[in-house]
């Protein structure tokens, strides 16, 4: 079944790519549970605007504990507002489906801003000790404002995030700093209790009770949690590293060191305060993230120095720049695509569109985050990658939110720098931020993908005096025999020889019981290249049947 089909059977309705008032355009990637596609929301006088659709799969519709779980993220969510959390719209269900429509943000998540600098892109110097900690000032809002949160009747609500890490605080290109993804937050108007005993969120991100699956963990785990964080923005290097199992072993055992033995010129005031927060006895950490908050805002008042979120905003787009022009344009492209199609329009075409986003572009960048760590007896990533050619992956589904799985690669070991056509942000935004961690995409994060134009004309980026040039391409799949679709129209099956126009190309292969594949080709004239592609196997969902 293809990514079009599968717009249809998760939400069990018609044919356009319509849900509600929402058009979907384009998949964006798959969490434990749902799916997640960038829409498009449509009104009178041209009105349009981009949103992010999390729709739960089905099967796991069809399962009560899965729609329990599913709208107890989607209830926690939409009573959140602050500037810095993400903001959820709505809450829906169409024809017995249901589907959380969040914002859609322009920026990057922390976890690529960090290895953006430390593989030295241009603009990285600008991420100075202070700006780390104007960031996690600013996350820690966010998080207090969370934790305060009361029900109608002033009771508090009890919520503690459980995953704050890297991968879910975001910083715009406006500047705004937001906690993302509360889709294994805890708070007492969940209807579906997490067992005695299931971990919840990243071991290596996790404070000790939550790593014990504690009943007692409340907001001072997420204190701990945001404590590891700026431990590893300052150091520049894991403060734990492993599988599960080392991870909790070190958590637990071992004394964490102060930020002071690895890096020896920071601040006093910095290294307590970082100090405090990964206490592991929760009695002794910060009562409050406000608490913490005013403590590195009391530090950046006595530095003298200090970053405002503009300016933040600022970095991060100059470091990014040409990633956020090629999503405009992508964007601008489906628009103008839309606004030629009639709403009852071609439904292949219109599943064909969300066929696309399913690939990334993966650029030859240091696949390891931190440096090593050896001299200072920390851990050391053991992963380093080689320069080579970009290739493409596809997103999977990362483990560490799902539960805990023994030898799972830690989420901070990448196959490589993921520069997406679309950015993370929209992912990010339905709490399945897609990324390639040792081949898998899990726990918290799904990596996302670009948006490419569908439309038969010749793409933006091949300059008109290059009309009718070509480049010679080969695809070849694992398994073999898989079907080659480019432009909406089928190519043949591989492995297959063709020969492209120049400038950015969008090649699907697709075979039935697989997941569909996305190849993004920048084509230059007189190219001869060679691309492989390995299908994922659908697996058979809990609960779900035939269509």
């Amino acid at each position: 079944m293809n990514a079009g089909g599968q717009i249809i059977s998760a939400n069990k309705q018609a044919s356009n790519s319509l849900l509600g008032r929402y058009r979907l355009v384009a998949k964006l990637g798959r969490g434990g549970m749902a799916d997640v596609f960038l829409a498009v929301s449509r009104g009178p006088g041209s009105f349009n605007k981009l949103v992010v659709v999390k729709c739960l799969r089905v099967g796991m519709a069809e399962d009560p504990r899965y729609v329990l779980m599913f709208l107890d993220e989607a209830k926690l969510s939409a009573r959140l507002n602050h500037p810095n959390v993400i903001q959820t719209y709505e809450i829906g269900g169409e024809s017995g489906g249901y589907f959380i429509v969040m914002e859609y943000l322009e920026g990057q998540p922390l976890k690529d801003i960090v290895r953006a600098v430390v593989s030295g892109c241009h603009g990285a110097a600008n991420f100075t000790r202070v700006a780390w900690v104007r960031i996690i000032a600013e996350a820690l809002r966010g998080l207090h404002y969370a934790h305060e949160l009361t029900d109608f009747d002033g009771q508090l609500l009890g919520i503690v995030h459980r995953d704050v890490s890297p991968h879910n605080i975001f910083v715009t290109y406006d500047g705004a700093v937001k906690i993302v993804d509360f889709g294994v937050a805890k708070a007492s108007l969940n209807a579906a209790h997490t067992e005695n005993g299931t971990f919840k969120g990243k071991m290596a991100y996790a404070a000790p009770e939550q790593a014990m699956a504690s009943e007692t963990v409340d907001r001072r785990a997420d204190l701990f949690a945001i404590g590891i964080v700026l431990w590893e923005l300052l150091a520049m290097r894991r403060l734990f590293d492993g599988d599960h199992v080392a991870v909790m072993h070190q958590l637990l055992t071992r004394d964490i060191p102060r930020l002071s033995t690895v890096v020896p010129d920071i601040d006093p005031a910095l290294d307590d305060i970082v100090a405090k927060a990964l206490q592991r006895d929760p009695a002794r950490r910060f009562a409050t993230a406000q608490e913490m908050g005013d403590a590195l805002e009391s530090y950046l008042l006595a530095s003298g120095e200090d970053v405002r979120t503009e300016q933040l905003g600022a970095y991060v787009l100059e470091m990014f720049a040409e990633s956020r022009a090629l999503v405009r344009q992508q964007v601008t492209a489906q628009f103008e695509y839309l606004s030629s199609i009639d709403v009852t329009g071609d439904i292949q075409r219109a599943s064909m569109i969300s066929d696309f986003p399913r690939a990334s572009m993966v650029m030859g960048m240091n696949r390891s985050m931190w440096p090593s760590a050896t001299a200072a007896g920390l851990p050391v990533l053991s992963e380093h990658s080689t320069a080579g050619p970009p290739q493409y992956e596809q997103p999977a589904t990362d483990p560490d939110s799902l539960g805990a799985t023994v030898g799972r690669p830690s989420p901070w070991r990448q196959r490589g720098y993921l520069f997406t056509a679309l950015g993370a942000a929209a992912l990010l935004a339905a709490g399945v931020v897609a990324m390639v961690e040792g081949g898998a995409l899990s726990s918290g994060p799904v990596q996302a993908a670009g948006v490419v134009p569908t439309a038969t004309a010749p793409t933006a980026s091949a300059a008109p005096e290059s009309a009718g040039l070509k480049a010679k391409v080969t695809i070849k799949s694992e398994p073999s025999d898989a079907k080659v679709t480019w432009n909406g129209a089928e190519l043949g099956k591989t492995p297959l020889s063709i020969e492209l126009p120049v400038g950015m190309q969008v090649v699907v292969v697709s075979r039935a019981g697989s997941f569909d594949e996305s190849l993004f080709l920048q084509l230059t004239a007189s190219d001869v290249i060679e691309r492989t592609v390995t299908l994922r196997r659908q697996e058979i969902t809990p609960g779900a049947t035939s269509r």
